[in-house]
C-alpha cells in the first residue's frame, strides 16, 4: 500500500516538473524528503540578572527536485521555545533557522535533551505528508550551576574603651539553582596595615554564621560580638569587615565603599582608683566633682595633684611589695 502510494505521489508530483526535466546529479533524489543538522547551544545561566536564553542554530538541507514546505517541531525538554512552524526551501538548497530555548529563574542545573523535527509537508505544492517520514535532530542544553550571597552590616562602629565589646548584625541574602551553603566570618584590619591577620588581644566571641539553601533562596540576620582587650597600651583604629568564609579581605579605606563593615577606633581605658587598685571604680574625675570646693582655688589644685601623686605612688608600691 505504501508503496503505492509513493508511485501515484510521484506521477502527480512529475506532472508540474515534467516528465523528461533535466536532473542535476545534486538533485538525483525523486522521492521528497530534507535533511536537519543542529548544534548545541551554549551554557544556560539562568541566575537573576542573566538572559536565561540560548539558541540553537539549525540547517535544513533539501537534496530533492522538489521546492519544499517542512514543518518544524520542538521537543523541548521542559523548556519554553521559539522556532518557525514552517520553513519553505528549494530544490537541491539550505535554509537557516534558529530555535530559541529559555530557562526559568532557579532552572535545576544539569544537562537536558531537546528533539527539533522536520517533516516534509509539501512538494511543489502538492501534499505528500502521507508518503514522507520525519528527521529530528538531537541538542543537549546544559544549565550552569549558580550560587550567589550579598550582604550588609547594620549600624555600629564608631569608638569603644578597652574591654568593651564591639556588637553589630549582618543581613545577608543568598541566590542558588542548587543546595548549597554559605558561611560568614568576621574579619578586622588595621588602618594604614595590609595585613588581614587578626589583632592581638581582640576575642571574636559571634557565633557562628551560616546560610543554608535549598534551591531558590534565603536569607539570614547573624550577630557578630568582638571582645576589645581591656590592658590595650594605645588607641587602635581600623575596621572590622564580615566576608564570607575564603573570600578576600578589602581594605580599610574601602569600607565605606563595599558596605561590608565598620570603622572602630578603641582607646586604652581611663586611669582611676580601681586601676590603681584602691577600689571604689572611682576614677579622677569623680575625685574633682566631689571636691570641687578644693579645687576651686588654685591651692586646692595643688593639693588635689599631691593627693593624686600620693596614690600613684602607693599603687606602685603595693605592685613591687606583691
Amino acid at each position: 500500500m505504501r508503496s503505492a502510494s509513493i508511485v501515484l505521489a510521484l506521477i502527480i508530483l512529475a506532472g508540474p516538473l515534467g516528465v523528461f526535466a533535466p536532473v542535476s546529479s545534486a538533485q538525483t533524489n525523486v522521492v521528497p524528503e530534507i535533511n536537519i543538522s543542529c548544534d548545541d547551544p551554549p551554557e544556560m545561566h539562568v541566575y537573576e540578572g542573566a538572559i536565561r536564553t540560548v539558541i540553537s542554530s539549525c540547517v535544513l538541507e533539501n537534496p530533492t527536485i522538489y521546492t519544499e514546505k517542512v514543518d518544524i517541531t520542538v521537543q523541548a525538554g521542559g523548556f519554553v521555545y521559539a522556532a518557525p512552524a514552517s520553513v519553505t526551501v528549494g530544490a537541491g538548497s539550505e535554509v537557516d533557522f534558529e530555535v530559541v530555548f529559555r530557562g526559568d529563574l532557579d532552572h535545576t542545573p544539569g544537562s537536558y535533551v531537546a528533539n527539533i523535527t522536520a517533516d516534509v509537508t509539501e512538494a511543489n505544492g502538492i501534499q505528500v505528508g502521507f508518503i514522507t517520514s520525519p528527521e529530528s535532530s538531537e541538542v543537549t542544553i546544559v544549565v550552569a550551576e549558580y550560587s550567589g550571597c550579598t550582604h550588609s552590616v547594620g549600624q555600629g562602629g564608631g569608638s569603644f574603651e578597652a574591654g568593651e565589646i564591639v556588637s553589630f548584625s549582618v543581613s545577608i541574602s543568598c541566590e542558588s539553582n542548587s543546595d548549597s551553603k554559605a558561611s560568614y566570618q568576621a574579619m578586622m584590619v588595621e588602618e594604614g596595615s595590609s595585613s588581614s591577620s587578626w589583632p592581638s588581644g581582640f576575642d571574636d566571641q559571634s557565633p557562628d554564621c551560616e546560610v543554608i539553601v535549598e534551591g531558590g533562596g534565603a536569607s539570614e540576620n547573624c550577630q557578630f560580638q568582638i571582645m576589645t582587650p581591656s590592658n590595650l597600651g594605645s588607641t587602635w583604629e581600623g575596621c572590622v569587615f564580615v566576608i564570607e568564609v575564603g573570600s578576600l579581605v578589602p581594605a580599610c579605606p574601602d569600607v565605606d565603599q563595599t558596605g561590608w563593615g565598620l570603622e572602630i577606633k578603641v582607646d586604652p581605658k581611663g586611669i582611676g582608683l580601681d586601676s590603681l587598685g584602691l577600689g571604689d571604680n572611682q576614677s579622677i574625675s569623680d575625685i574633682v566633682v566631689e571636691n570641687k570646693e578644693i579645687v576651686a582655688g588654685g591651692a586646692g589644685v595643688l593639693v588635689l595633684l599631691a593627693v593624686i601623686v600620693s596614690l600613684l605612688r602607693r599603687s606602685r608600691r603595693n605592685r613591687y611589695e606583691d
